[in-house]
């Protein structure tokens, strides 16, 4: 019998999503930490659910979901550590990437007190509080937080900042603008935003789609994406890009994401 379902959070810095409940499976996403899912249906030791943040559905491991508090504050550094008290000689807790979600007790000079999920042997933690942000606030400069995963390895599926794919690089660094967007590229391409009919008119937060993949304008010339052609996040120049998906992958569209 399928169980009632739950609002719950993710309680590990990151957990692989998938279409069955199978490690043998490709990654179809990853859930970060403080992230809120909820559950749909259990099998075994795996739980189905839906991602609060773009809707995904897959299956998770169960042991990675636990109840949790009202989220305040999210990650704005690449990454950053988890501490067991407000110093940075303490031994840290657990790692955490950019984008995961926070509840925060209190702050304190330069730390912020977090709660943590009753699976650690801590009820709080500490962490610098020039690594967060309030989660009601915007990055007007959101193509920063993009360039700053520069050299993060590729990985298929993967938003945790130890390895990233190219939409999620892209929605990311623009959930910091205020706004959050599907996960796919299928689905971003979508999203109504100003179209840009001319390469020359290209700037600084415009995006670039091709079939099956998605770069984010730094400049009028370089653009940034994760790819699995250099196996990490690059800057390069468009027309290097261009050359290299060929006649048979053009461009399909060119979106203004500054509004």
């Amino acid at each position: 019998m399928v169980k009632k379902s739950e609002i719950m959070i993710v309680a590990e810095p990151s957990i692989g999503m998938r279409s069955k409940p199978s490690i043998a499976l490709p990654l179809e996403t990853e859930c970060l930490f403080g992230e809120q899912v909820e559950t749909l249906d259990h099998y075994l030791e795996w739980t189905f659910c839906k991602l609060f943040s773009d809707n995904y559905q897959g299956w998770v491991k169960s042991e990675s979901l636990c109840n949790f508090k009202t989220i305040t504050h999210r990650v704005l550094s690449k990454r950053t550590f988890v501490l067991e008290r407000k110093s940075e000689k303490s031994n840290s807790i657990i790692y955490l990437p950019l984008g995961s979600k926070l509840s925060v007790k209190q702050m304190e000079n330069n730390w912020a007190e977090i709660f943590l999920p009753s699976k650690y042997p801590y009820k709080t933690g500490f962490v610098p509080i020039k690594h967060i942000s309030n989660i009601n606030n915007i990055t007007k400069d959101w193509v920063f937080i993009s360039e700053s995963l520069l050299e993060t390895p590729y990985k298929w599926g993967g938003r945790d900042t130890l390895g990233i794919d190219c939409s999620a690089l892209l929605q990311i660094s623009y959930e910091t603008f205020g706004q959050k967007i599907p996960r796919n590229t299928t689905d971003q391409v979508n999203i109504d935003k100003e179209i840009i009919n001319d390469v020359k008119k290209l700037d600084r937060g415009s995006v670039v789609f091709w079939e099956g993949h998605v770069g984010i304008m730094v400049d009028k010339l370089n653009c940034i994406h994760a790819n699995a052609y250099h196996m990490k996040t690059i800057i390069e120049p468009l027309k290097e890009i261009i050359f290299r998906m060929g006649e048979k992958n053009p461009i399909i569209k060119m979106m203004d994401f500054n509004k």
